[in-house]
């Protein structure tokens, strides 16, 4: 990723009319911060180099990237700071996360039930493509124990391998359920340094272990919840679809 963001602040009339007033210049965090990069790249290097296999045999790297961060949010009883492939209600404003009701920190399992359900007209009149649900690769929250909705989200990834290319469309969608164009990122190997990344970790799961090898590998690089600031103790907040 490049180096840190620079913003305007609101100067007081600048160095205009002689008052000696200087612009006040703020420096604005580079997202995703060091913390989240390194979570995030540990999950991109490792699938990159070794990705889950489709049934024709194709490399399923996103595939693998998102089953891993979602087996970490499972085993910490979906209060992991790294949400998998959150759908989001993008006829709302703001764009509101479709969460489970039972476990509003969970996405929603099966979206053409839940749009079927909660849609007039169901699938027939939302087709895929008219983006009415927008679903990011990952949605990183300031406080795992609350949902996804964009009061708590600090920042939005999208995870792109070689050859794909960025979609600025799909950026605008982003922004929108982020809160800000600054709050979203586009990742993928070459914002990585995979050169040291070269440990054991398969990253496809053995059926007699709940974690892969780099699931165990995020959990470690992962703030527990109550760690973070502001977390805990909280009531769920408005915003969120939340559904059985």
């Amino acid at each position: 990723m490049s180096g840190p963001a620079y913003g305007t602040g609101s100067g007081e009339g600048g160095m205009a009319g002689g008052g000696g007033h200087t612009t006040t210049v703020k420096l604005r965090p580079a997202f995703p911060d060091p913390v989240d990069k390194k979570v995030i790249c540990k999950a991109i290097c490792v699938c990159n180099r070794a990705p889950d296999a489709g049934v024709s045999g194709q490399n399923l790297r996103q595939q693998c990237v998102s089953r891993n961060l979602r087996d970490v949010d499972s085993a910490m009883s979906w209060q992991s700071p790294y949400k998998s492939e959150v759908n989001f209600d993008m006829t709302q404003t703001p764009p509101a996360p479709i969460m489970r009701s039972a476990s509003p920190t969970e996405a929603h399992p099966y979206l053409p039930g839940w749009i079927a359900k909660h849609w007039p007209g169901g699938l027939d009149a939302y087709p895929s493509g008219s983006n009415a649900v927008r679903r990011p690769d990952v949605v990183i929250v300031k406080d795992g124990s609350l949902p996804p909705t964009q009061d708590n989200i600090k920042g939005v990834v999208e995870i792109k391998f070689p050859p794909q290319t960025k979609d600025p469309e799909q950026d605008d969608d982003y922004a929108r359920i982020a809160g800000a164009r600054d709050k979203v990122a586009t990742m993928g190997p070459g914002d990585c340094d995979c050169s040291d990344d070269d440990g054991d970790e398969n990253p496809v799961r053995a059926l007699s272990e709940k974690l892969s090898e780099l699931g165990r590998s995020l959990r470690k690089l992962i703030p527990r919840p109550g760690s973070l600031p502001g977390s805990g103790g909280m009531p769920l907040p408005p915003g969120g679809v939340f559904v059985p």
